[in-house]
């Protein structure tokens, strides 16, 4: 006899498992390996200001072309994962940013680096989202937002890393080899998900496809729990003709959407501030090029550890609390170092909490939008966050510079931070009361898809 299994229902009630672990094991690796490489030009600058004799403002073009390729790889990652799925959209954009790295290496001058460095952005701007996207869907209800956290750990990780990797291969095989380090091994690892990377279930049962695909990862998770007789439902995803950005951008969903890019825009127009400036304006107020470099250290320590309570936070209390929560610390925090000399110790603790405040935000929003967005419009709602949210990265590496020129001191700078803080609060409580009218996000849908 025939029985329905709602595969929904399927992975929200089931236990952290091997297959669970596999799945995050991959996507984290995605993660470090992305990271290493968003950092890479920032470990290897000053070589090559040395090596080409080049002025070290030529090397904004560079940087620059990279973030313009991380949102534009987001934008574009996300609506060809809801159309022909996760696995494949990350396969490819691990290879081509492997690759892209690769020729870099090669690169005979700065024009040429830019724009190979904007193509492996594209391939790196589109990785991330659908791997934390991935993540998100196996994982069970109880579980999620925490995941995801995990998943986005695996870029401080891969950023911190690289750090240690640079200081010790380049002095003695050079800067071109930290680019080949950081093509060769996504390119490999690429291989690796070829054999091992599941497609999303739920993108499967949506999509009405791959029925022995679907019955083999099933058993994958419980063993025996699928056959032929099975009929795979879900009550999540609606199936529409419109396509992804259009669901995103429908009026059920678009002020959850803006706000969500409100939201991520801010956020990240705060952390590339830090992320860009923090070295630069410590070391303006007096302290060594040691301590400024050590509180940039602390800033992603905090971060890390900040992002595995948000995601256990999330997990338990309501997520737009938990993330108004943590956007009114790092407010705090920023009026504080704003308003009082805290000295050495009292600067590293204080940029320490900082960091595990708005870089845990930033997961969190990730967070947010993955358990809001139904899974036909997932990975675009995502992606295109992210994307948004990147232009507010590189916004907040251009300000921070406007400010300096402007001879702003650390107290100032830290305040004005307070600004995109707020807003950001200010979207989250939208976002919680967009959704909490329309009576949540996923789980409103009423109508199923199903494979027979």
């Amino acid at each position: 006899m025939q029985r329905s299994l709602d595969v929904q229902n399927f992975l929200d009630e089931q236990k952290l498992g091997r297959f669970h672990w596999k799945i995050l094991l991959l996507c984290v690796t995605v993660l470090v390996l992305d990271g290493f490489d968003v950092v890479a030009m920032g470990f290897i600058a000053p070589a090559i200001v040395a090596d080409w004799g080049v002025p070290r403002e030529a090397l904004g073009v560079v940087m620059s072309a990279g973030l313009f390729g991380l949102a534009i790889g987001a934008l574009v990652g996300g609506p060809l994962a809801d159309r022909f799925g996760r696995r494949k959209v990350i396969i490819g954009a691990v290879f081509f940013f492997g690759t892209m790295s690769v020729l870099s290496v090669w690169a005979p001058n700065i024009e040429l680096l830019s724009i190979l460095r904007f193509l492996t952005g594209l391939g790196l701007g589109a990785s991330q989202p659908n791997a934390a996207t991935l993540a998100s869907e196996y994982a069970p209800k109880r579980y999620r937002s925490l995941m995801v956290a995990i998943v986005y750990c695996g870029f401080t990780v891969g950023a911190a890393g690289g750090g240690f990797l640079a200081t010790s291969v380049m002095a003695v095989y050079g800067w071109h080899s930290i680019l080949l380090i950081g093509g060769v091994v996504p390119i490999l690892f690429g291989l690796i998900l070829c054999a091992v990377l599941p497609e999303s279930v739920k993108f499967l049962v949506v999509k009405q496809t791959h029925r022995s695909m679907l019955e083999r990862i099933i058993n994958q998770i419980e063993p025996g729990c699928a056959d032929a007789q099975t009929r795979f439902v879900t009550a999540e995803g609606l199936k529409s003709d419109k396509r992804a950005v259009q669901l995103i951008l429908s009026p059920k969903h678009r002020h959850v959407t803006y706000a969500l890019w409100v939201g991520l825009f801010m956020n990240l127009m705060t952390v590339y501030f830090l992320n860009s400036w923090l070295p630069i304006i410590v070391k303006d107020d007096g302290f060594s090029m040691a301590d400024a470099a050590l509180m940039g250290a602390m800033m992603q320590i905090g971060g890390t550890l900040g992002n595995l309570a948000i995601g256990w936070e999330m997990d338990r209390f309501k997520p737009h609390r938990a993330m108004i929560g943590t956007l009114l610390a790092a407010a705090v925090l920023t009026v504080t170092l704003g308003s009082y000399s805290a000295g050495y110790y009292g600067l590293m603790i204080l940029v320490f909490l900082l960091g595990f405040c708005v870089n845990s935000s930033n997961t969190g929003w990730t967070a947010m939008a993955a358990s809001y967005y139904a899974t036909e419009m997932r990975a675009t709602g995502t992606s295109w966050m992210t994307g948004i949210g990147r232009f507010g990265a590189i916004s907040g590496a251009y300000i921070g510079s406007v400010l300096l020129g402007l001879n702003w001191d650390l107290r100032q700078l830290f305040l004005i931070l307070t600004v995109p803080i707020g807003i950001a609060m200010i979207a989250a409580y939208a976002k919680g009361r967009t959704t909490s009218k329309s009576g949540g996000g996923t789980q409103s849908l009423p109508i199923g898809n199903e494979v027979v």
